[in-house]
């Protein structure tokens, strides 16, 4: 590939990475379906974790906190798919408010709208709760 066309795949690049922020894995996964070769990729990425523009655990952790009304399975099979390790699954998940915590104001709220337990429940569960958190939500109601 020659300068020009490195230069135009790198601006490219970037431009993607900072209208939406990516993982490592989605990085990867942009990058091949541009096909561009392997080496370059792994170039193009190390530069972009080294400036700060990926950072797996930074996603993870804004992830999270993005989506305070799922519960902790369904966080982490989402950040799972995104190519997130389990390390840092843990810590983005330890950032946020406790899972049976999220569950209770979630049950709370949908109880002063009267909608009934098994609804709650299938709810939560939906969300991807834990079945202790969907258990603790409806003892404390």
């Amino acid at each position: 590939m020659n300068d020009d066309m490195n230069d135009e795949l790198r601006d490219k690049f970037f431009e993607f990475i900072l209208k939406r922020p990516s993982t490592r894995k989605q990085a990867y996964e942009y990058l091949m379906r541009q096909k561009i070769h392997e080496d370059e990729i792994d170039s193009l990425i190390d530069e972009a974790e080294s400036s700060g523009l990926i950072d797996d655990l930074t996603f993870a952790k804004l992830f999270a906190e993005g989506h305070m009304s799922w519960g902790n399975l369904k966080i982490t099979h989402e950040l799972s798919i995104r190519g997130i390790s389990r390390e840092d699954i843990n810590a983005a998940l330890d950032d946020v408010d406790d899972e049976v915590t999220r569950a209770c104001e979630l049950s709370e709220s949908w109880k002063r709208m009267n909608v009934d337990e098994k609804k709650i429940t299938a709810r939560l569960m939906s969300r991807g709760f834990t079945s202790r958190a969907v258990r603790s939500a409806l003892k404390t109601n």
